[in-house]
């Protein structure tokens, strides 16, 4: 190979590697994980049999849908409208097993379903009773109302007061209901979440459950995103910005090293 040659191939390399790394510079690499804390609200009425299995067997499709999105996400259970305690914390933060395991402990036996006061029970709000939930200083709060009635029996809170919060807990508040329960879907709208249908996740038909988490999980990532993308100071999203990976910055390096030589060849 003549030195023309290996000056042409040289440059040609040198070039390409220079490029490759630019892009890697500049390409969001290993950015950081967003820490959430999911609460599952679940209404223990009898008619909720159904959701509740699928609940239970499909917590680890959605638990991998947002570790994939890049959320580290733990699962706490809290139900509520069981005859003779109608709020109650039956699991603090578990992994998807542990969550699925903890499902065994609803009942459907209900009778009120306070919807309001069980929410604000899941953020330390009632009045009468405190779960102790150990929330991680450093994740979004995330709430999900699973129901198929309107909220009833509440003695504390309304849907004005539970707004406020939401609010003052920077909560996102998503709710699956059987109805069209204004409400509540009003809450989660006004509060960085979205409304769903119940129906498709009471069913026994697979494809149509395995659509709904799906996209479920989809949309709740979306959501944690869009709350860190609004909110960079909380302290879940400080450190949630794009980092250039090492390597790239060494590639760099030897491109330009390699042209260099060229220049002074």
């Amino acid at each position: 190979m003549t030195r023309q040659n290996r000056n042409t191939w040289s440059a040609l390399i040198a070039a390409v590697m220079l490029g490759l790394s630019l892009f890697a510079v500049t390409a969001p690499v290993n950015a950081a994980v967003i820490k959430t804390d999911i609460v599952m609200l679940v209404d223990e009425s009898g008619s909720m049999s159904t959701v509740h299995n699928n609940l239970r067997d499909s917590i680890s499709t959605f638990a991998s849908i947002l570790q994939n999105g890049g959320l580290d996400a733990q699962f706490a259970l809290i139900g509520y409208g069981f005859a003779g305690d109608s709020i109650r914390l039956i699991s603090d933060f578990v992994d998807a097993a542990g969550f699925a395991s903890a499902m065994s402990g609803i009942i459907p036996i209900g009778a009120n379903e306070p919807a309001y006061d069980a929410t604000a029970y899941a953020l330390e709000a009632l009045p009468s009773e405190q779960p102790g939930l150990s929330y991680r200083d450093d994740a979004v709060k995330n709430l999900i109302l699973f129901a198929d009635e309107a909220s009833n029996g509440d003695m504390f809170y309304n849907a004005n007061t539970l707004d406020s919060v939401l609010k003052d807990n920077s909560a996102l508040f998503n709710v699956v209901l059987g109805g069209e329960f204004g409400d509540l879907i009003d809450l989660a709208l006004n509060n960085g979440g979205n409304s769903f249908d119940l129906n498709e996740l009471d069913t026994n038909v697979q494809s149509e459950i395995d659509d709904f988490v799906t996209n479920f999980a989809e949309v709740k990532l979306q959501e944690t995103v869009d709350f860190c993308a609004a909110n960079p100071d909380h302290p879940a999203c400080t450190d949630s910005e794009p980092v250039p990976a090492p390597a790239s910055i060494a590639l760099l390096s030897l491109g330009l090293l390699l042209l260099t030589r060229k220049k002074l060849g």
